[in-house]
């Protein structure tokens, strides 16, 4: 009672105080004119897949109400003019596999927890050119719903966020903060009580058997929302004749090709690619399988270059941004987690990944700041794009993977997603010549979200040295 008291006695002045006269997002914002001329920018076009020099674009309450060449296009009356001149104008990233906590191991003994992040997230995402994330699996429920609110509301600065509810396991999963399910009759309740909380999307794990995701897939469906996987016990090719929406981690996570997979039986094989060749027969009819069942596959990049041997260089600011205790207990432990071999396993999953693509697929990107805790958001979105290109694709092509094909998997593609004529102003202002460079998505000047700019630079110094804390 003592206890009660004295959080009631702490809460209770802060709720009567009141709110301050000017807005909390201001300290980050560039400028929010109603009306915004950008000029001479490079226009990364993700619809016909090629940059356009010197365009104007011009925004009015936050939508784009007109685009052409400078030379032609007229600046309205009292437009703030923003010359863009060696930048390049891209849509705001839409990016499928987020999270809003980091991985906080036990060493010794070794014992997984997850720590969730809403103050420093939310802006290492905005920061990085994201104004649109799904959430792919919630640790605490009740926070992100917080925190979509929060953001929604111009509380905190982040990115719009579409919400997954809490993961669906079945018994034998190894985190202990995520709830493991019964059976197929707790999995339709399940579904039914998070949609009612608001969660607009689920994720199914690793040791659901095929009954429980099945029911799963039919209550979501039932009320209108979507359903991903992070699969083992069940197979690509069995998840996708239940009827499940998208496969997170490119092919990483497909048991298909495992020599005497049991059926709902989650392998012990680590290197669950090891038996099949990138272009066998055996990969081809899956992927023309999972193309004609239109089912969207997540690349995951970045959080399984974490685990490639040898020493991975880490972005000076990527350790700048920890906290010093984060920082110490990744130097000294995380990034010493390793895959042995893991060199083949990146190599044939790009090409998989590609070959998903060509083969007329839909690949969105993300980035999944969890692993070794080397991938922080933002900054492990990046590189997930430059890895993307390093797997073939050219940078544009990289670019509307994670834009406008994230949003066509969320079923916003008339919305955001692509720059054009009559779509939410939520664009990214690099420096340098996105599709001549992707390293030049690192740099980001401005993050528009509904016509507002934020200053990329002052959200960064913002978080400096305090992820992981809070």
């Amino acid at each position: 009672m003592k206890r009660l008291l004295l959080c009631i006695g702490l809460y209770l002045p802060l709720a009567g105080l009141a709110q301050p006269a000017s807005s909390p997002l201001r300290p980050f914002i560039a400028f929010g004119d109603s009306v915004i001329a950008l000029t001479h920018c490079t226009l990364a076009d993700v619809i016909a897949v090629k940059a356009v020099p010197d365009q104007t674009v011009i925004l009015r309450g936050g939508v784009i109400t007109a685009i052409g060449a400078s030379a032609g296009t007229t600046i309205p009356e009292g437009a703030r003019v923003v010359d863009c001149t060696g930048k390049s104008l891209l849509p705001g990233l839409v990016l499928m596999h987020e999270h809003m906590y980091y991985p906080a191991y036990s060493m010794d003994p070794f014992y997984v927890h997850f720590k969730q992040l809403p103050v420093t997230f939310p802006k290492l995402y905005l920061a990085c050119g994201a104004t649109t994330v799904r959430t792919a699996g919630s640790i605490e429920p009740f926070s992100d719903l917080a925190l979509k609110r929060d953001i929604d509301g111009g509380r905190i600065a982040g990115p719009s966020m579409d919400i997954t509810a809490p993961y669906m396991e079945n018994k034998g999963g190894f985190a202990p903060q995520i709830h493991e399910l019964s059976g197929p009759e707790e999995a339709k309740a399940f579904v039914n009580f998070w949609a009612d909380e608001g969660f607009t999307s689920f994720k199914a794990y690793m040791m659901l058997d095929k009954p429980t995701l099945k029911a799963a897939i039919d209550a979501a469906h039932a009320r209108g929302l979507k359903v991903t996987g992070h699969l083992c016990a069940v197979t690509y090719r069995e998840a996708a004749e239940l009827g499940i929406d998208q496969l997170e981690h490119g092919f990483f996570a497909a048991t298909d090709f495992v020599p005497g997979k049991k059926e709902n039986q989650c392998p012990a094989a680590a290197d669950l690619l090891a038996t099949v060749g990138a272009d066998s027969p055996a990969v081809k009819q899956l992927i023309a399988y999972l193309v004609s069942h239109k089912i969207i596959v997540t690349s995951t990049l970045a959080v399984f270059q974490s685990y490639m041997p040898g020493d991975t260089l880490y972005r000076p600011e990527v350790l700048e941004a920890m906290a010093p205790d984060t920082r110490e207990m990744f130097l000294k432990y995380y990034t010493k987690m390793r895959s042995p071999g893991g060199e083949g396993q990146m190599e044939k999953e790009m090409r998989m990944e590609k070959q998903f693509s060509d083969a007329g697929g839909l690949l969105t990107a993300g980035t999944d700041p969890t692993g070794n805790g080397g991938v922080l958001a933002g900054y492990g979105s990046q590189t997930t794009i430059e890895l993307l290109v390093k797997a073939g694709f050219t940078p544009l092509q990289a670019i509307r993977i994670a834009t406008y094909n994230g949003a066509k998997a969320l079923g916003m593609e008339n919305t955001i997603g692509s720059v054009q004529v009559g779509k939410r102003a939520d664009l990214v202002v690099v420096d340098g010549d996105i599709s001549r460079d992707i390293t030049n998505i690192r740099r980001v000047q401005w993050v528009f979200k509904k016509g507002v700019a934020f200053d990329s630079k002052k959200l960064f110094d913002n978080v400096k040295g305090q992820v992981g804390k809070f």
